[in-house]
């Protein structure tokens, strides 16, 4: 029979081939071999077993010595001579059906790759790791822009927001920053110092005692401030929620034969009034130099007041005849008497205010200096 791995002649019924050691006996599907050794299944194409190193079976030579078998590991293997080399076919060892069907089933069989397909594989690896879990290989995941447009909105608002404090384009700063001074001064007037580190004039006057100590003179750009602050309150006076308040409750509650519901709707007219001579009172208190260049915007401010004064004192004046009425009589009877101050009036007051409010707005101290 010819040997099907090294294709020599050998004797038939051999069990395995004398010149390649090959497994002759039969087909490998069915016959398996093992380790006489540790038992380990060994392929019929192993001469030792490559987990304990001890030959395998059928393949030692009839004249190794005890003491190799004993050892397990020095087993004598037929030398190769020259004339055995000589007489070997070069070339491939040709692989049969059977040793495929038997290295496919070897358990101790072990591939390695070679380095470069190892890195190809890692590279794999990596790329399938970085890829999101839940994105369609066929239908790429687009980046989303969400997050970097809201960070853009929110600078840019914060942004607009500190180009409006600096720049102050409606001027409402001066006047804020007026009310913010006053309210400290008036709630710790004992920590509000001066550049030199001296109280104000008028805080040590109030805080000796001494009522008939001068207040400091203002300079233009605090008068500036202070007539700012002004102005936006007789304005504010021209609202509905101020004089509006006042005429609605006049005209929905003037007849109204409960006197004690007159003298509630009434309050809110007197009010307003009070706090509009209180307004008056402040821009006469003002302390300027006689230089200053406010001198004509004070007027200018005090007739607005003082034309806003009017329009609600002759509310007032027909409030003091409705609440002179006594409980139990007709007010309707007496409607004309009721009217009658603010027939006299008239609406000079209210023309004059609404012809010149917007004209007589302050100026800063440069432009006002040109006027």
């Amino acid at each position: 029979m010819i040997c099907p791995h090294c294709l020599k002649t050998i004797d038939d019924g051999e069990t395995f081939c004398p010149h390649c050691h090959g497994y002759v006996g039969g087909s490998s599907s069915s016959d398996f071999v093992f380790c006489e050794g540790c038992g380990a299944r060994l392929s019929v194409h192993d001469r030792t077993c490559p987990k304990c190193g001890r030959p395998a079976p059928g393949i030692l030579s009839t004249e190794s010595s005890s003491s190799d078998l004993a050892a397990g590991k020095t087993a004598s293997f037929p030398r190769l001579t020259k004339n055995l080399i000589q007489t070997e076919v070069p070339g491939a060892e040709p692989v049969s059906v059977a040793r495929a069907l038997d290295d496919s089933v070897d358990p101790s069989e072990t591939n390695v790759l070679n380095r470069s397909d190892l890195e190809e594989a890692q590279g794999k690896r990596r790329a399938k790791k970085a890829r999101p879990a839940d994105e369609d290989p066929y239908h790429p995941h687009k980046r989303s822009y969400k997050g970097l447009i809201i960070t853009l909105v929110v600078l840019a608002l914060i942004g607009g927001a500190a180009v409006f404090i600096i720049k102050d384009p409606l001027g409402v700063m001066p006047g804020f920053y007026h009310a913010f001074q006053q309210a400290a001064s008036d709630t710790f007037p004992s920590r509000q110092v001066g550049e030199n580190g001296e109280l104000p004039t008028d805080t040590v006057g109030d805080a000796a005692g001494d009522d008939a100590s001068e207040q400091r003179t203002l300079t233009d750009e605090e008068v500036y401030i202070q007539l700012t602050t002004i102005y936006e309150r007789i304005v504010s006076y021209d609202s509905a929620e101020a004089i509006g308040e006042v005429i609605d409750a006049f005209n929905g509650w003037y007849l109204d034969p409960d006197l004690s519901v007159r003298q509630q709707r009434s309050k809110s007219a007197y009010s307003l009034r009070d706090s509009i001579q209180a307004t008056i009172d402040e821009l006469d208190n003002l302390n300027v130099s006689e230089t200053t260049v406010y001198t004509e915007e004070i007027d200018h401010l005090r007739q607005l007041a003082e034309w806003m004064y009017g329009r609600v004192n002759q509310i007032c004046e027909s409030w003091d005849v409705s609440l002179a009425i006594p409980e139990g009589e007709s007010t309707t009877a007496q409607q004309d008497e009721i009217l009658a101050p603010m027939r006299r009036a008239g609406n000079e007051d209210l023309e004059n205010f609404d012809a010149y409010v917007n004209e007589w707005r302050p100026l800063p101290p440069e432009e006002a200096a040109n006027e």
